[in-house]
């Protein structure tokens, strides 16, 4: 079997940070995250380079070189590679991210916003979490609009399962929240209605508004299950096998 050679950059030890171009299309930077960058670099020094293209945009290493700036840095440590066309912002996106699997740095919400703008599903549901922030998690949203664990999803690839039906769940989340608050609809009990609303419920709204007044019984009346990571689950199926004999 013939070896492949595989691409390989150039490293340059004092790449000057004037130099480089930040990504745009990058996860949100995180301030803490440039803070604990800049002790480690006090503590450790360099002990990997960022990565950058020929040009001198930045595809990996941007809370680094914040950090670097932090510290009064002119130059930072640089891995340069030709290979990926920057100029071409899905090619650059996809090896920031590529880059980033590897490393578990991206949040879901990293994922969803950056695909947002490419992918007509990922833009409409990312807007829908910027306008239900306070009443549901990305996490949540994500699981209600997508299949959960579609392995797609990171890839930019996941399409939206049922649009009105998550619409529906999504404003009746919404209502409950707003009414009860957090405190009292956690977001694991959130979860578990939507996979069994999707699931075991195969999306009948009447058996979801049955289980709703039942779950809205069960706030009131402080029951332990209705935030209960064990009970909550077989508590809503047990619902919803009554409903079940009840409409034979």
């Amino acid at each position: 079997m013939k070896k492949t050679e595989l691409q390989r950059g150039d490293f340059n030890p004092y790449y000057l940070i004037k130099d480089l171009k930040m990504a745009e299309l990058n996860r949100d930077m995180m301030p803490v995250h440039s803070e604990n960058f800049k002790h480690k670099l006090n503590e450790y020094g360099w002990l990997m380079p960022v990565v950058v293209s020929s040009t001198g945009d930045v595809i990996e290493g941007h809370h680094r070189i914040n950090s670097a700036k932090l510290l009064k840095q002119e130059t930072i440590p640089a891995y340069i590679i030709n290979w990926v066309d920057t100029k071409i912002q899905k090619q650059h996106l996809d090896c920031i991210i590529s880059l980033n699997n590897g490393n578990r740095a991206w949040t879901m919400l990293d994922y969803l916003k950056s695909f947002s703008n490419y992918n007509e599903d990922y833009k409409k549901v990312y807007d829908l979490y910027l306008a239900n922030s306070s009443n549901i998690s990305v996490g949540n949203i994500i699981h209600l609009f997508f299949k959960p664990n579609n392995r797609n999803f990171k890839k930019g690839k996941a399409k939206i399962n049922d649009l009105h039906f998550s619409l529906y769940l999504l404003n009746e989340i919404s209502a409950l929240v707003q009414f009860y608050s957090k405190n009292k609809i956690v977001t694991y009990c959130i979860r578990e209605f939507i996979a069994l609303s999707f699931n075991k419920a195969n999306k009948n709204k009447k058996a979801i508004n049955y289980l709703i007044k039942e779950y809205e019984k069960m706030i009131k009346m402080n029951h332990p299950s209705a935030t209960s990571i064990k009970e909550f689950k077989p508590t809503m199926e047990l619902y919803l096998n009554n409903y079940n004999l009840i409409n034979k």
